[in-house]
């Protein structure tokens, strides 16, 4: 088991043309935290640790991260409608950089009903007739994503999050990379996030935090 203790992040606002020259930083609505594993941590997924075992010639560490994503407060006005989080892991000279081999998850989703509606439209003598039809699968559900990942085996993973219809964007958000540590080096990971919450108000706004400063990157190995 692991323990990760969560933090309070400043989200930023972008200056854009139009919205509130007065804007604030946005506090109290996003905490993020983090832990560096070993690759054969207890919990690891059973991919990671068939990928680990085929590969004994190299050196791996599971990098953890949660978001948590907060509702909206007096003082915190917008809903999370969108997030990115992303991740460079690299060294200090530049050069080989360590690489996100696998990534979790992938695809995260949830069920969302569909609304089983649509509008068909018939031209009788010059007349529009418009109408509603029901299609034979209406009321189904499909799946949604709510967190999706890129970057599998490059040294810049990155995760959206997303809400969809009944599922808001809130509540502890987990994502990991299994990460193939260059030797003999630091290696080091910096974390970068951008959201964007709406407001009744001010419409779509987006944020910007760098979650690890530079001077205190996640160290990895070294």
């Amino acid at each position: 088991m692991t323990e990760v203790r969560l933090h309070e992040v400043e989200l930023l606002p972008e200056r854009t043309l139009g919205g509130p020259s007065d804007d604030e930083p946005l506090r109290g609505r996003l905490t993020f935290g983090w832990d560096v594993l070993p690759a054969d941590h207890e919990g690891v997924p059973a991919e990671w640790a068939s990928y680990v075992k085929a590969t004994p010639d190299r050196a791996f560490r599971q990098l953890l991260m949660v978001c948590s994503f907060r509702p909206e407060t007096p003082a915190g006005k917008g809903a999370f409608r969108h997030a990115s989080l992303g991740v460079a892991l690299s060294t200090p000279d530049g050069g080989e950089q360590p690489v996100a081999r696998l990534i979790d998850p992938g695809e995260r989703t949830r069920p969302v009903a569909g609304s089983g509606m649509g509008m068909s439209f018939t031209v009788h003598a010059g007349v529009l007739e418009v109408g509603v039809e029901r299609p034979a699968d209406a009321g189904s559900q499909r799946d949604e994503w709510i967190v999706r990942g890129h970057g599998s085996s490059q040294p810049n993973p990155q995760w959206e999050f997303r809400r969809v219809k009944h599922y808001p964007l809130t509540g502890d958000h987990p994502v990991a990379a299994l990460v193939e540590l260059v030797p003999d080096r630091l290696n080091t990971a910096e974390v970068l996030m951008a959201a964007e919450l709406e407001h009744r108000s001010w419409g779509i706004r987006r944020y910007r935090a760098r979650l690890t400063p530079s001077v205190q990157a996640i160290v990895l190995a070294g």
